[in-house]
């Protein structure tokens, strides 16, 4: 049996905790079986409108699952992942609620991808934008309200051998569609996180990267 000691050096080696940390300039480099766990600091209520952004640069072809809030109820409250179609197109597909839509990317091409999501639980309406451009919009889960105490976890998909490869940074999730006059749930200037598996914290090569 190992010393205590070797048992604290390889857990501590397997996560790490971090408090309100500013993360500008840097991102996560994810590998093989690699993700991270946010700490929240939700509302107790349900969410009827919300948004959420990231920054992602993958040259992995394999499905990938960049962003999940997953509850006891519903592992796919907001899911979302990155796949390559058998022709070479790429997708992105987004669960909410459980129930997925797909957004074709019009041109993909290996750089910097920012995407952000919108859904009004009035409308069912989901809004993905690419780079800045809105793609075709969709419906789903009208009426349909996300559940609170989530487990938000970055680069896997929760309960599902689905992971990411590459790196995330500018990380953002708001409880509402107009992300510009309202305080966010998760703020990449100021996260709280935990590391498991293969993951590490980088600072981005100068001049970063920022999107």
């Amino acid at each position: 049996m190992a010393p205590w000691w070797v048992c604290m050096l390889l857990l501590a080696s397997l996560s790490k905790t971090s408090l309100q940390e500013n993360l500008q300039d840097y991102s996560f480099i994810f590998s093989h079986k690699g993700y991270v766990i946010f700490e929240v600091d939700e509302s107790q209520e349900f969410l009827q409108n919300i948004t959420v952004c990231l920054c992602s640069f993958s040259d992995s072809p394999a499905k990938q699952a960049l962003f999940s809030y997953a509850t006891k109820d519903q592992d796919k409250e907001i899911l979302i992942e990155k796949v390559q179609g058998l022709d070479g197109s790429w997708w992105y597909t987004v669960y909410i609620g459980g129930v997925p839509q797909r957004f074709r990317v019009p041109d993909f091409y290996q750089e910097w991808q920012k995407i952000c999501i919108t859904w009004a639980s009035e409308t069912g309406v989901l809004t993905l934008q690419f780079n800045g451009k809105t793609l075709p919009r969709k419906m789903v889960r009208q009426g349909y309200f996300i559940r609170p105490h989530a487990l938000v976890q970055l680069g896997r998909a929760h309960h599902e051998e689905i992971f990411f490869q590459g790196e995330i940074q500018q990380v953002y999730m708001w409880n509402s569609t107009d992300s510009v006059h309202d305080p966010p749930m998760i703020e990449w200037s100021n996260l709280s996180y935990e590391t498991q598996g293969n993951v590490v914290l980088d600072h981005l090569p100068w001049p970063p990267y920022t999107c």
